[in-house]
């Protein structure tokens, strides 16, 4: 019989506990197909995909100190990684969910990436701290937020909230409704018809590709970011900009400045739709141009 050294022994007895405390995840349930899943995650991952069953499958591996908790409900299903204990630390966590393809999403982390692919369900609302954010979906309404990671979406939706403060955003698809805030983050829009827009950042420079509805309003505003904005050349509507210590350009109306100190301004009309479109900043430079 061999025996092993008291080296070999140890290293061993110190892995059982890491081996032990490691649960890898499986589990089913039967929903029904437009039903809302929630899922949240403190720090790991979440990737969630679709198919064409009415019944959410959930794999992955929970780390130390955690333990699953699903509940069933009247709208859906919801998914939660729990801290057994509070004063020790914690492992992340790698969950990965498959839902019905009409499901609506709800996906929150603190420090956990979330990766969202393929959902045409009626909303989808993905929150995290520090890690990143991507959806590719077909949805009415979308809401994405992170403090310093980065967003990304791309497919359609009609209406769109997103909020950041210094991660970069990057947005093509949307339509309708839209609303961007961002402190330092870079932003990136390839957007179709907006019925109603609101951008706003403090440092982060705005590249926003659109056209603006008949009777519709966009609102650009900055504080040191540059700004710009592309509309087609048939855009019609009321153009107002403004900056302070920025300069302007613009391939609809003439730029003007200030008469006393410095800045400058444009107005100008093109059309009777009835579209209003302002942008403004402090320091930064603005262009407005045909795309």
């Amino acid at each position: 019989m061999k025996i092993l050294s008291p080296t070999s022994l140890f290293c061993m007895l110190a892995l059982l506990p890491v081996q032990a405390l490691a649960e890898d995840v499986d589990e089913s349930r039967s929903i029904a197909p437009d039903a809302t899943v929630s899922i949240s995650n403190v720090a790991g991952e979440i990737q969630i995909s679709v198919w064409d069953r009415n019944e959410v499958h959930l794999t992955g591996i929970l780390g130390n100190n955690q333990e699953l908790d699903i509940t069933e409900n009247a709208n859906g299903i919801q998914i939660e990684v729990l801290h057994i204990d509070d004063n020790e630390d914690f492992d992340e966590a790698e969950l990965v969910l498959v839902i019905p393809l009409g499901a609506s999403i709800v996906a929150e982390g603190v420090s956990a990436d979330i990766l969202i692919e393929g959902s045409s369900g009626a909303s989808i609302s993905a929150e995290s701290v520090s890690g990143d954010v991507t959806v590719q979906a077909d949805t009415s309404r979308v809401e994405l937020s992170t403090v310093s990671g980065d967003l990304e979406f791309k497919g359609s939706s009609r209406r769109c909230s997103v909020e950041t403060v210094s991660g970069d955003i990057i947005l093509k698809g949307i339509s309708g409704e839209i609303s961007v805030s961002t402190v330092s983050g870079d932003t990136e829009l390839q957007a179709g018809v907006i019925d109603q827009g609101k951008f706003e950042t403090v440092s982060g420079s705005l590249d926003l590709s659109m056209s603006v509805s008949d009777g519709g309003r966009l609102t650009v505003e900055g504080m040191n970011g540059d700004v710009e904005l592309w509309l087609p050349a048939s855009q019609t509507g009321d153009f107002s900009a403004q900056t302070f210590s920025g300069d302007i350009s613009s391939d609809f109306g003439s730029v003007k400045s200030e008469s006393f100190g410095p800045g400058s301004h444009l107005k100008h009309s093109k059309g009777d739709s009835g579209t209003g479109i302002r942008v403004e900043t402090f320091s930064g430079d603005i262009h407005i141009g045909h795309k």
